[in-house]
């Protein structure tokens, strides 16, 4: 009896509404299950509620449809899997993480400013971590310092409350103006 949705000549469990014939390492639970995990993590308790349930599931299938497991592992552990760890120094960071990125842009001098905008709420991405983040790049003191020394760029830094990971989707005018006032 296979109605709880395992695959006993493929041991592992799919959802009904995938074919596991044509799409075998995208029908998992674990899938589902990881696909549901990250979009927890993206947005804020108060969206995705607002957002409503089948709005929410649509974004999990849609998840599921166009990735694989281990595509998105990748995928977050080379943007957040060694992200900003107090412990760790400069040197033994990954070349692409964040830490490591915003360290090289500073060093090129090749932006005179920036602007690091987070979520009160963010889950995968900290507002001290993206605070951390915008003084690598030149903050100086703050929270919307333009305090600016020779070679150093100019990086503001602000913090949308009740907004999660992605505060372009939750908050999708105030960050278009901020973001165009920041531009003009």
């Amino acid at each position: 009896d296979d109605s709880d949705g395992y695959d006993k000549e493929k041991e592992s469990y799919y959802d009904e509404e995938c074919d596991p014939e044509v799409h075998t390492s995208r029908c998992t639970a674990r899938l589902r299950s990881f696909a549901w995990s990250i979009i927890l993590q993206t947005y804020s308790e108060f969206f995705l509620a607002k957002s409503g349930p089948n709005r929410v599931q649509t974004w999990v299938d849609g998840v599921c449809r166009y990735n694989t497991e281990e595509g998105l592992r990748a995928l977050l552990m080379q943007t957040h899997g060694h992200f900003m760890d107090e412990s760790d120094g400069e040197d033994s960071l990954d070349p692409w993480s964040p830490a490591a990125m915003a360290t090289r842009i500073r060093e090129s001098q090749s932006i005179e400013q920036c602007k690091i905008v987070v979520g009160s709420d963010d889950k995968m991405s900290s507002p001290e971590q993206a605070h951390r983040l915008a003084s690598l790049l030149g903050l100086s003191t703050g929270p919307n310092s333009l305090e600016h020394e020779e070679h150093e760029i100019l990086c503001s830094f602000k913090i949308i409350e009740g907004c999660g990971h992605a505060v372009p989707m939750e908050e999708m005018r105030l960050w278009r103006e901020d973001l165009l006032s920041f531009l003009n």
